[in-house]
């Protein structure tokens, strides 16, 4: 079954109300399965787990733990194409009168790979033994609750106004579908399926726990938003990139700017990605401003987590075109300036790194430590900065937040900005781990002169002595 928020229709058919928002039972019966495997449940990103959902599913289908099918499907992170396939394929089939799993649409996620299909008989034994469908239809008022809910906090109307205003009408998108399940953690893929534009997509965290609408804050709508808007820009940003193709690799090396993504067979992917995210940046700060600099810090930290180490670059680049453009100018007629500014910044691009620091390998005795860090290159000095230290203590560890200032910590930069000194308390008995550029916990980054931020989660360990 294929429902447009509650109204059922055929798969192939073209949809008839007004929500792109899709739910399917078969794309549901392939991500149970999924959250179900070994790695379901132990990858913490693959799997939504915060939902009560989520429990139920588990919960549920406890006593079917055996079924030979989630060995079969038990597939890892470096598997992912067969994952994603998996996952994704089963969008293409619906039941027929004999709860028969039939192929309704040609379609397939990634080319080569056919997994549901090829377990298609397994997948209908694990249907029949475990009632999936009486799973389903009991909790289809969930679905539907969710549905509605997402397609209102998503801003969707205004998330096309604002993509075709700076880029154009696609008309080949004038029918989209956004298909949802709240066991997706990761992975977003936009597919054409069937003529219309698939977003295949996870739900925002302040959904799946189930938090009150009036108690959901700007940031988290506006983080929120991100999912759905850097897969829909794809169907606006790459046709444009492909327009700009022959510039772009005069300008833009894809070794220079990609750390291993999985994107990096050519540069128009890696540019894709990164403009994407770049777009997002201009759309947060057109709808969100209040909140912008801090929700697009962390999904920029993010990116770089993913080998697009340059996105605080490349977005504050788009940033500066875009607040500079003349009247009546839009991102789409920003694109030629933008790839040769790019270009212009490969010549001298580079990723900071923490070369040394003070107390490496050794034990303090001092809970108040001078703490000095030497980087590879010249920072942009902060006034303040903030960190997380992690401490190991009796097999636990705990988080604190900590926000350096020169008063209250000696912070001081020197060298040219290649060395940082600051004063920081520390716990005896324990390993004092400090991390920086941690996504969605510190505020203030550290990066280069260049406008390159040190990578997420850099990290010292110091050890403290037992006074």
């Amino acid at each position: 079954m294929l429902f447009f928020l509650g109204h059922q229709s055929p798969a192939s058919a073209p949809p008839k109300a007004s929500s792109p928002v899709r739910l399917s039972e078969t794309y549901e019966l392939a991500n149970i399965i999924l959250a179900l495997t070994d790695y379901g449940k132990t990858d913490r990103w693959e799997v939504a787990q915060q939902s009560a959902y989520y429990q139920q599913v588990r919960a549920y289908f406890a006593p079917y733990a055996s079924h030979p099918l989630l060995t079969r499907v038990n597939y890892s992170r470096e598997k992912w194409e067969s994952y994603l396939s998996f996952r994704t394929d089963a969008y293409a089939f619906s039941f027929d009168t004999n709860s028969r799993l039939v192929r309704t649409i040609d379609f397939h996620a990634n080319q080569g790979f056919n997994p549901f299909e090829e377990h298609l008989e397994l997948i209908h034994d694990f249907v029949k033994t475990t009632g999936f469908r009486r799973f389903y239809r009991d909790h289809l008022p969930y679905y539907q609750d969710l549905a509605t809910a997402y397609l209102q906090s998503q801003r969707y109307g205004e998330m096309r106004h604002f993509l075709e205003r700076e880029f154009g009408e696609r008309p080949e998108i004038a029918t989209y579908a956004i298909v949802v399940s709240p066991l997706v953690g990761r992975m977003n893929c936009h597919r054409i399926v069937a003529g219309v534009g698939t977003d295949f997509i996870s739900l925002p965290d302040f959904l799946l726990t189930g938090k009150a609408p009036h108690t959901v804050t700007q940031a988290e709508i506006a983080s929120g938003t991100h999912m759905l808007f850097t897969e829909l820009d794809h169907a606006f940003v790459n046709p444009l990139t492909y327009q700009h193709r022959a510039l772009l690799r005069a300008n833009f090396t894809v070794t220079k700017w990609d750390k291993g993504s999985g994107y990096d067979k050519d540069s128009v992917s890696t540019f894709n990605e990164y403009m994407t995210w770049a777009v997002y940046d201009l759309y947060v700060q057109t709808y969100f401003p209040a909140v912008a600099a801090n929700v697009s810090q962390d999904w920029a930290l993010q990116n770089a987590t993913r080998g697009f180490f340059a996105s605080s670059l490349v977005n504050q680049e788009l940033t500066h075109l875009y607040n500079n453009r003349r009247r009546g100018q839009t991102i789409r007629d920003l694109y030629p300036a933008l790839v040769k500014r790019l270009g212009i910044r490969q010549a001298s691009l580079s990723q900071p790194a923490i070369t040394d620091f003070s107390f490496d390998n050794q034990t303090v005795t001092d809970s108040i430590t001078t703490v000095i860090l030497h980087f590879s290159e010249p920072m942009t000095p902060c006034q303040s900065l903030d960190l997380i230290r992690v401490v190991e203590q009796g097999g636990s560890a705990r988080q604190d937040r900590l926000v350096l200032t020169p008063e209250t910590n000696k912070l001081v930069w020197t060298a040219q900005n290649t060395t940082l000194l600051f004063t920081l308390p520390l716990l005896n008995g324990a390993v004092n781990t400090l991390v920086f550029n941690y996504p969605w916990k510190t505020q203030i980054t550290l990066r280069n002169s260049k406008g390159v931020d040190l990578p997420p989660y850099s990290r010292i360990n110091i050890k403290v002595a037992t006074n």
